[in-house]
Order: structure tokens, then sequence, then C-alpha cells
């Protein structure tokens, strides 16, 4: 009835395109949620409920003249319920561990791939930490790697192979890719299941299935209370009650089963 966000879709497609991991669309969710809000402070809410609002409400009768409420069955899900369950279902299972000694000669491989270019660095400590004075028309050594600056001034620098910052932005791309893949691929990642099962659920309760209407007051008593209000005289008492104990009515639905 109510359309899952296009936030929660893309995040939902991601990570079972294993583009993601779980831990990232956590993130993502988090601020999904806290930029939309509730799902009732949402403009398809306002539609979707006045398709579903009924004209009484189904515990007490209570006609227009009383504020109704639609009123779900069944909770809004929570992703903690989800991530405890995810964490107790892989529990006991083993898993094949990472790699590390070969990722990490995977990671030697990318870095020694790359052929350093020719750059400009100071003739005395070899830093490529130089800079250029126009005003002068001399270069300065920055570099602090003794502790102290060189601060060598030279009109000619020198020369030294080294990576530029592009390729080492590059470098450190391909290493994380590499990564990725290892982790993404894994079926260890209990967060992705408890994300994928968290909008699985949130997917029913948008659904409006599991809804009734109800009045402002039996609203209140069902969620803060777990009362019912007696169809007679309105009394408030315990849902594992079948008679009211104010005035000795039966309750509405044992009545009915009782006939």
């Amino acid at each position: 009835m109510i359309p899952l966000p296009p936030e929660f879709e893309k995040i939902d497609a991601q990570l079972r395109a294993r583009r993601i991991t779980g831990q990232e669309a956590s993130q993502a969710i988090f601020s999904a949620r806290l930029r939309l809000g509730p799902p009732w402070h949402w403009k398809s809410w306002k539609s979707a409920r006045l398709k579903v609002l009924g004209n009484a409400c189904e515990t007490c009768g209570a006609g227009r003249e009383a504020i109704l409420y639609v009123q779900h069955t069944v909770r809004l899900p929570k992703i903690t319920d989800h991530k405890e369950r995810a964490k107790s279902e892989l529990a006991g299972r083993e898993f094949e561990p990472i790699d590390y000694a070969g990722l990490r000669q995977q990671m030697y491989a990318i870095r020694d791939g790359t052929e350093p270019e020719m750059r400009d660095c100071c003739p005395l400590c070899g830093s490529l930490s130089i800079q250029y004075r126009k005003k002068a028309a001399t270069w300065i050594c920055n570099s602090k790697s003794t502790g102290q600056y060189c601060a060598h001034v030279f009109e000619v620098p020198a020369k030294k192979p080294a990576l530029t910052p592009d390729q080492k932005k590059s470098i450190k791309r391909e290493k994380r890719q590499t990564w990725r893949d290892i982790i993404l691929n894994r079926e260890d990642d209990w967060m992705r299941n408890a994300i994928l099962g968290w909008i699985d659920e949130m997917r029913v309760y948008l659904s409006l299935k599991h809804t009734k209407t109800l009045c402002k007051r039996c609203a209140f008593l069902e969620d803060m209370t777990d009362c019912k209000s007696c169809l007679s005289c309105g009394f408030a008492y315990p849902r594992t009650e079948q008679i009211c104990p104010d005035c000795g009515e039966p309750d509405a639905y044992v009545a009915v089963g009782t006939t």
C-alpha cells in the first residue's frame, strides 16, 4: 500500500547484488531514517491512510464523532531485533578464514605494478616537499623528516623516481576494491542478513495489511496499557479478562462466540 522509499530500495538492491557491505548498508539506512522520519510522517502515509481508515472504532464502536486512527497490529520493525537474530543464526557456523598473507601479497603486487614518474626533489635531502618562490626565483625545501626543517634553497631541483598523488590515489582505490571483492562475497556478514531481513519486514509493515481502525482512547489503551475498553460501560480492563469487572458484561467477542 505504501511504497518503500527509494533510499531503502537502492540499499536493498545493492546488498543483494553484493555491491556494499552490511555495515555500509546499516550506515546508509541510519542516514535515510534520520532524514525521512517515521513512516507516519511520510507524504505517502496520508493518502494510504484514507484508503484503510474505517468509519468506526473496531473495539468500542465509536463513529466519526471520535478521532479515528489506523492502528497496526504488528510493531514497527526494529533493526536491533534483526541484528540479534542474524548473529544467532550464524553462531556456531564455521567459515573459511580470510587469507591475509595472500591478500598482503596482492596489495604489494598492486603497489609494485605502478611505474613511478621522475619528479622534482631537493638536491640536498631528496625530499619532494619543495616550493617554488616566484619573487626570489628559487626553490626551498620544506622537509622536516629529520626533526628540523631542511630549508635548503636552490635554483634547479633534482629529479628522482616517485609516485604522483594521482598514482597514489589509484593504488589506494585498487587496494580497496581488492579487499571489498573478498568481503562482499563472504557469507559471514551478519549485518547484511540483518538489514535484508529488516527491509523485508518493513515491506510487510508498509503494506497496511495488519491494521485496524481504533479511536484515540482504544489506541492509547492498546499501545500504552495493553487493556481493552468495555463496549457497554467503557471501563478499561486487561485483555486477558473476558468479563468487565465494572458492569459484568462479557467481552463482545466472547458473547458472539457463545451464541
